[in-house]
């Protein structure tokens, strides 16, 4: 019954409950509801981001009751949540170049940049071409971004290849586009770049310079931003290790398929 309603999911929760409790219990640590509200707050933040509070806490709840995340799923998540930051906190300590590299991102240059992915060489000619034919008359904005709404495979399509203001120092980004990024000039088109998972032509519409902004007026707020970042992945990374640790001696043969599935 349990895989039939829930799934893999399910169980995946119920296996992640317990083994956060017993690695807390081990740990000699102990979750309060002092955690589990900063734990509500911070998802509440990054669902809703400068809403009031009132206005946040509804539109949080249709969020989580769209993804069928209702009170007791949730205070199980917050929970789950709160006793993975405790197990991981002291590995969480962000170093001074990873700030630096955070103020670079943030405030350094930033360029607008538009983008075309394909599964294929030939696919990825086949839009170059497209587009230098219609740019003569649609001009090369407007021809940039008719192609990519008709032949881009990047969720960014119907935004036109849309992918705002991005920094070419932000190591997320695959080294081939940023050392593009870094010499490409303002309306000029790339070459077709060779990705792990395609092909792309990127457009940079313009160019935004570094802002003012020094690094000790906002040292604490990207220092927090880091540790964040460092906390999510270090607790994603622990959700899975105990996933498998602790994995079920599942006997129920629908169980097993869930669990495995």
């Amino acid at each position: 019954m349990l895989a039939e309603i829930a799934g893999t999911e399910a169980i995946r929760e119920a296996v992640l409950d317990h083994a956060v409790s017993a690695e807390l219990q081990r740990a000699g640590l102990a979750i309060t509801e002092t955690d589990v509200d900063a734990e509500r707050q911070r998802l509440s933040d990054r669902l809703m981001p400068g809403s009031s509070k009132e206005e946040a806490a509804e539109l949080v709840r249709r969020v989580l009751e769209g993804r069928g995340l209702g009170p007791v799923r949730l205070g199980a998540l917050l929970r789950r949540n709160a006793g993975m930051r405790k197990l991981i906190a002291d590995e969480a300590v962000p170093s001074i170049e990873l700030i630096e590299l955070a103020h670079t991102i943030r405030f350094g240059k930033q360029l607008h940049t538009r983008m075309i992915t394909t599964a294929t060489p030939h696919a990825a000619q086949q839009a170059l071409q497209d587009i230098r034919s219609r740019a003569p008359e649609r001009g090369l904005m407007i021809s940039f971004m008719e192609v990519a709404s008709e032949r881009s495979t990047d969720q960014s399509a119907s935004l036109g290849g849309d992918l705002g203001p991005i920094s070419p120092d932000d190591p997320g980004l695959p080294v081939v586009i940023r050392s593009t990024l870094a010499e490409l000039e303002p309306m000029t088109i790339s070459t077709i770049l060779a990705l792990d998972t395609g092909y792309a032509i990127l457009l940079v519409e313009k160019t935004t310079p570094a802002t003012s902004t020094t690094l000790d007026e906002v040292y604490e707020s990207l220092e927090q931003e880091v540790r964040d970042r460092q906390e999510r992945l270090l607790m994603d990374r622990l959700a899975q290790n105990l996933l498998r640790e602790y994995s079920p001696s599942v006997l129920d043969a629908s169980l097993r398929w869930s669990w495995e599935r």
